[in-house]
C-alpha cells in the first residue's frame, strides 16, 4: 500500500470516506486514487469537523455535544487529518513547483 494511503487511514473517518464513498463513486480501488484527490478529500473531511456552517454531525461530536467518547474520537480524527494535511499539502506544493520550474525550461 502506498505511504499516502497508510497515512490517510490513520483517520478512521477519512478511511471510511475514501473506501466507502470515493472509491465506490469512482468505481475503482482506493489504491488507484490520485494523491491530489486524497489530499482534497482529507481537507473536506476535516471541514466536516471544524466548519459548523456545513451542518455535519461531526462538528457536534467535536464540540462534545454527542458525549465524551465521540468527542475523543473526533479529536483523534482531527489531529490525524491535520497532521496528514500538513505533511502532504506541502509535499504536493513542492512537487508542483518543481514541475513548473521544469516546464519553464522549455
Amino acid at each position: 500500500m502506498r505511504r499516502i494511503l497508510r497515512d490517510a487511514f490513520r483517520s478512521d473517518e477519512l478511511y471510511l470516506h475514501l473506501t466507502d464513498v470515493i472509491a465506490v463513486d469512482d468505481k475503482r480501488p482506493v489504491e488507484e486514487l490520485a494523491d491530489e484527490l486524497i489530499i482534497h478529500e482529507a481537507a473536506y473531511v476535516l471541514a466536516k469537523y471544524t466548519d459548523a456552517a456545513q451542518g455535519f454531525f461531526h462538528h457536534a461530536e467535536l464540540q462534545g455535544e454527542e458525549g465524551p467518547e465521540l468527542q475523543r474520537e473526533a479529536r483523534a480524527n482531527v489531529k490525524a487529518l491535520r497532521a496528514f494535511l500538513a505533511k502532504y499539502r506541502n509535499k504536493l506544493k513542492a512537487e508542483k513547483k518543481v514541475i513548473s520550474e521544469e516546464l519553464a525550461l522549455f
